[in-house]
Formats: structure tokens, C-alpha cells, sequence
């Protein structure tokens, strides 16, 4: 396990190359990731999410990976709908 000591304000330092995308920081015990850029209206629908917890940082890791895959494909689907059936919110 990867553990990275919080600084004083409470933000993680050193997991940006490995947690692309997202601000991360402890919040009582816990680890706490947040998106740095805002999900649309339809990645949020279809399951991504804009904050994700953790216990430890290889479980923040893969948890924060796995919602980038997830946001890139629903933003494939969301063009894809787009194309088929115009505007979608």
C-alpha cells in the first residue's frame, strides 16, 4: 500500500501524476477525491461521480481510475447519442 502523509491544510501532496484529474485530501480518517473538471449532465446520470472516498490510498487509486474510465466511455456513449438522436441534456 501507497500512503502519502497529508499536509497541514489537509490536502494530499504527490498524487497528482497518480490521480489524474481529481484534488484529493483526508477528511476525518478518510480519503477524499474530488473532480477537478465538472461532469456533464449525462456522465452523472449514467453513473460517474463528481467525489469518491477511500480508505487507503491504493484503494483511492483504483477507485479514482476506474471513474475515469467509466467518464471517458459515458462521454463516448453521450456523443454517440448525440448523433443518433440530437441534443441530449
Amino acid at each position: 500500500m501507497v500512503d502519502i502523509p497529508a499536509a497541514p491544510d489537509g490536502v494530499m501532496r504527490g498524487l497528482g501524476d497518480l490521480c489524474p484529474g481529481w484534488c484529493t485530501e483526508r477528511v476525518g480518517g478518510r480519503l477524499v477525491a474530488r473532480r477537478v473538471e465538472r461532469l456533464s449532465d449525462y456522465q452523472f446520470g449514467h453513473g460517474c461521480l463528481d467525489e469518491v472516498t477511500a480508505g487507503s490510498v491504493t484503494e483511492l487509486l483504483l477507485v479514482c481510475e476506474a471513474q475515469n474510465t467509466l467518464a471517458e466511455r459515458i462521454a463516448v456513449a453521450e456523443t454517440t447519442a448525440r448523433g443518433v438522436c440530437g441534443p441530449v441534456s
